[in-house]
């Protein structure tokens, strides 16, 4: 009985200490991110089939858990993590972005693609990567970020344009920058607000891409070779930089706030001479007189402490079937000269949805700005004359502003006060744009989606120009001038596109699109200009032009065949579009991409309407083959052909045009309106196009946290586009369209991208990068094309200056190649020597055939080494970030030094930098385009310096618990420029074209650059 009880107390212990050892307890928590809580992550009991997935509110329950299990937390795009239990029923996690994962899908053109199968050069930024600080428009947000890619804004004017080349420039008439697409929209290649001349010279249109709110955007992909642009056909040769804006996440909704406040001043100025230092300066000149008794800094009058807010406001969220977001900005920003700035207001709403047992998925999404931009009389080639720039810069610095009486002094038009210029003179452009599309895309079989798009792209832009009659002008003085300019874009797409992705067996699948395109652009205009007011206050006169005297009727400009009152309506651009692509994968270790494009175009000649753009690009992925070392972690060679084409000019040059022209009656020598051929037709007439070969290795070691690729390009452009004067019938600004027939552009080179996680530990990651572009440009056979001396352009402006250039097309030079003569110091007497470059012993400067003159190739405007550098650090909460760019072996013209710094500029009273103090030239000596104005534009910019800290919120916490995270960080821009040119900065690209060909690489009276310091705050709810 005894032995029977003690077995069962024994039975007994061992029962509960088993029991004990291997207790089941329940866990639960909440799982979430940055941005609020998490649906659909997987939590498994590691080793077990014991799972659970987390609700709408990221709320997840596991029963039946050992207390020393350790599960396993999983979901697409976040790193996985393993937690212990240790007896815990309660675990709340955040769970991490994984950056390797995000990248992994790219976006193509009519699609995506994981970025391990690429075939073509492809480069993806993502908004972590975007430059930081005010920053209005999306290609700021990439510059110095991507290889090859050089990103030049004309000035530091708030909205200025900006020039972006891909693997360099490649045509002459037809436009250098990439087309740019807007969730799966191509933007026109047009002007969206009217810039012009209204009497203080010309100025250049704002920035296109100035619509878009870089904070909606979600990622930038940068298409450079022929295999990924050819799928964009006519439109791809200048590569393709496509944006893609936020959707809502699915999950518990979530509400974002931004703001920041930013603080900017100029970041370099020329050395002039202080009142004293001038005084002495012209006495030695030959100007005893200049001494005015005063004694002032009219540069410094004209700038200011500029002040930026931006505010933005986003809202998001989804369900399984869908997600929506919608969003609004605010962007008010000064600029550094008194009297300018931007005012920006957007608001996007983005919208899907899935219908019929997700078969079928509404997208929509709209874009929607209104742009205030507020202008001074800057220009980009005034004269004599002078701006509001020049004319600050030259002011005498003893002449007081105002008179005796209060009024300005204003001494003649060619002295023009500047801070007379800052009074009665107002510029306003306001531009409202709307952009959208709705798209269905409806699942026919498994893998088979054929989807219709539609989308819409409208502005309108309206420029008032006022000019006091009390500004001393030779066109306002006494007289007043009001200028309004408009013009209206409207654009329309329908796109149908059928594709299919399936595997088609174990070893091969198939992913390929087909599809059609119509696209129309429309654009149309107005100038009206009044003069003769009897009011001196200029903000009055666009209110009450009816008050004008005077609407003339002539031409305002003959070299662009513009009118003082008329309007325009260019003629409508369609463009008719069938294309295909497939990319087949076999074993995951073979890629092949086959690319074809059929492009209509109403921008052509009746026998060139349709034109064929093909490319193939081959991927071998070493990584995956059994002889690869183990130090490799990503070993891919990729290959790639194709061509493309250009077909960025006005509408309607292959057909015959008529427009209204002013001229004299020959008997009774009035001014009449007749009727006359503007543009001969053409019906040969058709695209440039440019057949690339690209070559590149992707590579990665330990576990990519070394990686990189490597690129070698070839592009030659061909049929280069041209504008010709009429020979028959002979009328003045009448001209022709045509191909060149043997000229060639050429562009190769070499892109070297590196990046390294230096330290990856639980609380601190340090991580590097760089890319590096050797690039070379040239431009063949100019000669054989009738253009025996070449193609000039550089137009150079200032006193004395006139009808004189800087830059020439010719065989076998980089394009906008600097052609001038050498300057080699000056003579006992003052006078300048240039080289005798022909050996006739005759001092030539004209331009004439090269080799005939004195004149020489002397510079290159394009650089050779594109570089850009970045660093990231995290230590827990703490964050900061660096970023440098970079241009070498360039030259830049300082258009502004040959106008305005000379002894010349002395003697007439005019002040000057202190380098031209004793330098040994005569004041007499004519004003003549050379060397001497010639510098080198190499330069490393700190781009911006980032510090953060970010709070996480916490339910536990009563200051924390209204919010997810709250970031705090403060950023510099612009911070230093390590350079040798001493102009206001040598990023600079001002408008000095001639007749039309493009300049590049000349700095004249440019809108100086500001240094900025931001404080902002990130809050997310």
């Amino acid at each position: 009985m005894k032995s029977r009880i003690l077995k069962k107390l024994i039975f007994l212990l061992v029962f509960l200490s088993g029991s004990m050892m291997f207790a089941q307890i329940t866990v639960s928590g909440v799982i979430s991110d940055t941005g609020g809580p998490i649906p659909g992550v997987n939590v498994l009991v590691r080793g077990t089939t014991n799972g659970a997935v987390s609700d709408f509110d990221g709320n997840y329950t596991l029963d039946n858990v050992a207390e020393d299990a350790i599960l396993v937390f999983s979901f697409v795009g976040f790193k996985s993590q393993e937690i212990s239990v240790n007896g815990q029923s309660t675990i709340n996690i955040t769970m991490e972005e994984d950056a390797a994962e995000l990248e992994q899908v790219v976006v193509v053109g009519y699609g995506t693609v994981r970025k391990k199968d690429l075939t073509g050069a492809v480069a993806t930024v993502k908004p972590e990567d975007f430059n930081q600080g005010v920053q209005t428009s999306p290609d700021q947000l990439i510059q110095g970020r991507v290889a090859g890619v050089n990103i030049t804004q004309s000035s530091g004017e708030p909205g200025a344009g900006s020039s972006i080349r891909i693997r360099g420039a490649s045509s002459i008439r037809a436009g250098n920058n990439p087309l740019i697409v807007v969730d799966g929209i191509p933007l026109t290649d047009s002007d969206v607000s009217p810039g012009s001349d209204t009497g203080i010279g010309s100025s250049s249109s704002r920035n296109p891409l100035n619509f878009i709110n870089p904070n909606d955007i979600a990622s930038i992909d940068v298409l450079k070779d022929a295999s990924a642009t050819a799928i964009y056909g006519s439109r791809g040769s200048n590569g393709v930089i496509i944006i893609t804006t936020k959707k809502g996440k699915s999950g518990k909704p979530q509400m974002t706030f931004s703001a920041s406040t930013s603080v900017g001043s100029i970041a370099n100025e020329y050395d002039l001479l202080s009142g004293n230092a001038f005084v002495q300066a012209a006495n030695g000149a030959g100007n005893p007189g200049a001494d005015l008794g005063g004694n002032v800094d009219a540069f410094d009058e004209i700038l200011r402490s500029a002040i930026i807010q931006n505010y933005d406001f986003s809202y998001g969220g989804g369900s399984e079937t869908g997600n929506y977001r919608i969003s609004l900005g605010l962007l008010d920003q000064e600029g550094i000269i008194k009297g300018t700035g931007q005012k920006k207001y957007n608001a996007t709403v983005n919208l899907s949805e899935k219908f019929f047992n997700n078969k079928l998925k509404i997208d929509a999404r709209v874009l929607t700005s209104f742009i205030q931009d507020d202008a001074e009389a800057i220009s980009d080639n005034v004269g004599a004359e002078g701006d509001l720039v020049s004319s600050a810069l030259k002011w005498n610095p003893t002449r007081n502003f105002r008179s005796a009486d209060g009024s300005f002094d204003q001494p003649s038009d060619n002295q023009r006060n500047p801070l007379a210029l800052l009074e009665y003179y107002d510029d306003r452009t306001e531009t409202s744009r709307i952009f959208g599309n709705i798209s269905a895309t409806y699942e026919i079989i498994e893998g088979l989606n054929y989807k219709f798009n539609f989308g819409v792209d409208r502005s309108e832009a309206t420029r008032g120009v006022e000019q006091s009659r009390l500004l001393f002008t030779n066109n306002t003085i006494d007289r007043g001038r009001a200028d309004v300019l408009t013009l209206k874009t409207f654009n329309k797409l329908f796109e149908h596109t059928l594709s299919y992705n399936k595997d088609l067996s174990e070893n091969l699948r198939l992913d390929a699109v087909i599809g059609y395109s119509f696209q129309q652009f429309e654009r149309k205009g107005t100038n009206t200009t009044a003069f003769d007011f009897a009011s001196d206050d200029q903000r009055r006169y666009i209110d009450n032009l009816n008050s004008a005297a005077t609407f003339p009727t002539g031409i305002s400009n003959p070299d662009l065949n513009t009118f003082f009152n008329s309007s325009f309506f260019d003629p409508t651009s369609e463009l008719q579009s069938f294309f295909g692509r497939a990319n087949l994968n076999l074993r995951d270790k073979y890629l092949l991409t086959a690319t074809l494009r059929a492009d209509g175009s109403s921008r052509f000649g009746s026998g060139n309407e349709y034109g064929y753009f093909p490319s193939a690009a081959f991927a071998w992925k070493i990584i995956n083959e059994d002889f690869t070392p183990d130090l490799f972690s990503d070993l891919k060679f990729r290959l790639g052909w194709g061509i493309t084409g250009n077909q960025a000019f006005p509408a309607g040059s292959a057909q015959e045009q008529f427009g209204f022209i002013r001229t004299t009656d020959p008997v009774t020598l009035e001014t009449i309106s007749i009727v006359a051929q503007i543009n001969a037709a053409n019906p040969d007439l058709q695209w440039e196009s440019t057949s690339t070969i690209n070559a590149g290795i992707d590579f990665g070691f330990f576990d990519n946290r070394l990686s990189g690729s490597i690129d070698y390009f070839n592009k030659v452009t061909k049929d280069v586009l041209f504008r010709f004067p009429t020979v028959q019938p002979a009328v003045p600004n009448s001209f022709f369209w045509r191909n060149l027939d043997n000229t060639e552009i050429i562009n190769t080179g070499i892109e070297l991208g590196i990046n390294a996680v230096l330290v990856q530990k639980e609380d601190l990651t340090v991580d590097v990068g760089i890319n590096l572009s050797f690039l070379d440009n040239k431009i063949e056979n100019v000669t054989q094309d009738n253009f025996i001396n070449g193609i000039i352009t550089g137009s150079i402006s200032g006193q004395g200056l006139s009808g004189q250039n800087a830059q020439l097309l010719f065989d076998d030079q980089p394009l906008f190649a600097f052609y001038l003569p050498i300057f080699e110091g000056f003579d006992s007497a003052g006078a300048p020597i240039f080289a005798d470059i022909n050996n006739d012993g005759v001092i030539n400067t004209d331009f004439g055939t090269p080799g005939t003159t004195d004149r020489a190739f002397v510079g290159d405007p394009n650089p050779d080494i594109l570089i850009g550098i970045r660093g990231a650090v995290s230590y827990k909460d703490f964050d900061a970030s660096v970023y440098l760019n970079g241009a070498y072996g360039h030259e830049i013209y300082d258009n502004t030094a040959n106008a305005l710094f000379t002894s010349a500029a002395l003697r007439r009273g005019e002040n000057v930098t202190e380098d031209i103090v004793g330098n040994g030239e005569d004041p007499g000596s004519p004003n003549t385009v050379s060397t001497r104005f010639l510098q080198s534009g190499d330069f490393l910019r700190l781009t911006n310096l980032t510090l953060g800290y970010t709070i996480r919120g916490s339910e536990e916490n009563a200051l924390t618990n209204w919010f997810n995270s709250l970031r705090v960080s403060v950023t510099g821009q612009n911070l230093f420029v390590i350079t040798p040119y001493d102009g206001f900065d040598p990023e600079v690209n001002t408008n000095k074209q001639v007749d039309g060909v493009p300049s590049f690489g000349i700095d004249y009276t440019a809108f100086p650059r500001s240094r900025q310091f931001t404080l902002g705050i990130n809050m997310i709810f």
